[in-house]
């Protein structure tokens, strides 16, 4: 099993190059993302689209293929009928996607923040849950300030978030590369 661990490892380190090419392509990608966030912003919304359409067109062949019985093929066919309507709206309609979008995002920072702050205190008094409640309590305070803004912030947001998102993951895919590189080693 070492052997395996080991070889697997050896293979991984000597393509460090490929994981710094993808981090500074996310690296730019994002960057590109941050100075069109509307792009951004629509393509995903188009993307998130097509998956709704695709997945409910696979829960309306569900409804013929199952053999679950009839209850399961009316929970198939109104999950799939509304899955399908919903991508559709998504593609069709861009600009109102991306306000119910956006108000999706920003409920989901809310309850986020919502949650740490629960698990903070229920974490009480052990090192670091003081962070995870100052995180919380941010989170909390970042969707305030986004819901009243929305929903001009529409237009923008996904897209910001978005490219954000790639300049993290590209960095830490290029810390990855240089440690590889380095011989450093990864805990397990």
């Amino acid at each position: 099993m070492s052997d395996i661990k080991a070889s697997a490892s050896g293979d991984v380190q000597k393509n460090w190059g490929w994981f710094l090419a993808l981090g500074i392509l996310m690296i730019i990608g994002g960057v590109s993302a941050v100075f069109a966030p509307f792009l951004v912003s629509v393509i995903v919304e188009q993307i998130v689209g097509i998956s709704f359409v695709a997945g409910g067109g696979l829960m309306l062949v569900q409804v013929f293929s199952t053999k679950d019985g009839w209850n399961a093929r009316l929970i198939y066919l109104i999950l799939g009928l509304f899955t399908t309507m919903a991508g559709a709206l998504l593609l069709f309609r861009p600009l109102e996607g991306l306000v119910a979008l956006t108000l999706i995002l920003i409920a989901g920072v809310f309850v986020s923040g919502l949650i740490r702050i629960a698990m903070g205190i229920a974490a009480r008094p052990e090192t670091g849950s003081s962070w995870v409640i100052f995180g919380g309590i941010l989170s909390v305070l970042v969707s305030g300030y986004l819901m009243m803004n929305y929903p001009e912030i529409s237009v923008a947001l996904i897209g910001l978030m978005t490219g954000f998102s790639l300049i993290g993951e590209g960095a830490g895919y290029v810390r990855f590369a240089y440690g590889l590189k380095n011989n450093t080693t990864i805990a397990t």
